[in-house]
């Protein structure tokens, strides 16, 4: 997995300049062309296909129980416009579905909802693209941009299949499946950074390398994106189930019950981009404790030689110091000893033996253990101990 975090953070304010009247609507350069993908529904059939001409979309909405209407492209602002008239969507929702960079929330705007989710995708790097969508007494709009395809498929084939609830009940049970299929998509990301993690973690257990401190960085930022989109987003799952009087019977009580399942999905999120992020600045203090230990290990062992050659070289300065004996009787006698060379040498040897034999017995000459990388003085555990294994919080759940 490589990261490329080319991109400073900067304050995106959508196409308008600034001062620009409220409700101004003006598509963001570069948007691709809008394609209108129709689904018309009832316990009874469905009717799919592409819409070229918008009124076919208010003939079908007078008949249909449910009318879910799929924006996929944000580059013609005639479209946006029109899907407002029709259905009176304001002009403040409309606003923000042009200007992708919106934070997840839910607004109230007479008789219909207009929500914001950001679905999460992987391509060499984490990127969201935001869902709007817009609930109405019969309708959904969804509306996204930036990215080719979605998460939505699953919903929709289970609309064509007719399995499930979401042909039986109304509009609301399918912004919650919007919303749920959304949610999920989180989870393989997860798992995809959860295995870098443990990469990493051995990576750095067994030989520590710079790279892996560009490694954890890039890990750290996605891991902030992630959870700057999921904060917001369980919050607005949480207005869906506590502001009852702003929603009025958009959203029924029946479908309350699933919204909340949700909002336990989007909570464990949490929690996981929570464990992680600890484990990644666990896994960042273990590079730099294995660096230092290594760096105790390479002093250690030069201490060890300065230790033992100290002594000898002063023997050997003070019988280099020639004074002679023929001035003075105090001056250095060994120096005519007839055996004074091998003796001095046998003297150097026993020293570096003692001394050899001292620090052995002190046990500072035990071998390193790359898996101990933790102070002794502390007595904290690895902080591999605190990895989460993904695979115990797969969600394994039928519509």
């Amino acid at each position: 997995m490589s990261h490329k975090h080319h991109r400073r953070h900067r304050i995106h304010r959508g196409a308008l300049p600034p001062g620009a009247p409220p409700g101004t609507l003006s598509v963001h350069p570069g948007a691709r062309p809008s394609r209108v993908r129709v689904m018309a529904y009832g316990p009874d059939g469905l009717t799919e296909r592409a819409v070229a001409d918008l009124k076919e979309i208010a003939a079908l909405a007078e008949k249909s129980p449910v009318v879910w209407v799929d924006v996929d492209g944000l580059g013609d602002l005639e479209v946006v416009c029109r899907l407002g008239e029709i259905f009176h969507l304001h002009p403040l929702a409309l606003e923000d579905v042009l200007n992708v960079h919106q934070r997840p929330k839910v607004d109230q705007y007479g008789q219909h909802l207009f929500l914001v989710a950001r679905m999460p995708s992987w391509n060499h790097g984490l990127e969201t693209e935001q869902l709007s969508i817009f609930l109405g007494r019969n309708f959904v709009i969804t509306l996204q941009d930036a990215l080719p395809g979605d998460c939505l498929e699953p919903v929709r084939q289970r609309i064509r299949n007719g399995t499930g609830r979401v042909r039986q009940l109304g509009p609301d049970y399918l912004v919650y499946s919007i919303l749920d299929a959304v949610t999920d998509s989180h989870f393989p990301i997860l798992e995809q950074l959860g295995e870098e993690l443990e990469t990493i973690e051995d990576a750095i257990l067994a030989t520590p390398d710079p790279s892996h401190v560009s490694r954890l960085h890039g890990l750290k930022r996605d891991l902030l994106a992630i959870r700057r989109v999921c904060w917001p987003f369980r919050d607005a799952l949480q207005t869906l189930l506590r502001d009852r009087q702003a929603e009025g019977d958009l959203i029924r009580e029946e479908t309350r019950v699933y919204v909340r399942d949700c909002y336990d999905h989007a909570t464990r999120i949490i929690e996981w981009i929570e464990n992680y992020r600890e484990l990644s600045a666990d896994l960042m203090n273990l590079y730099l404790t294995r660096l230092n230990n290594h760096m105790n290990e390479v002093m250690k062992v030069l201490t060890v030689f300065a230790t033992i050659f100290t002594p000898l070289m002063f023997i050997a300065s003070v019988y280099g110091m020639n004074f002679s004996s023929d001035v003075s009787p105090w001056n250095m006698p060994e120096l005519r000893w007839y055996f004074g060379y091998p003796i001095s040498l046998a003297l150097m040897l026993v020293v570096a033996v003692a001394l050899l034999y001292f620090v052995y017995k002190r046990g500072w000459l035990a071998p390193f253990n790359p898996a101990g990388v933790m102070s002794q003085s502390t007595g904290v555990p690895p902080p591999a101990a605190t990895h989460v294994d993904a695979d115990t919080t797969v969600v394994d759940r039928q519509d």
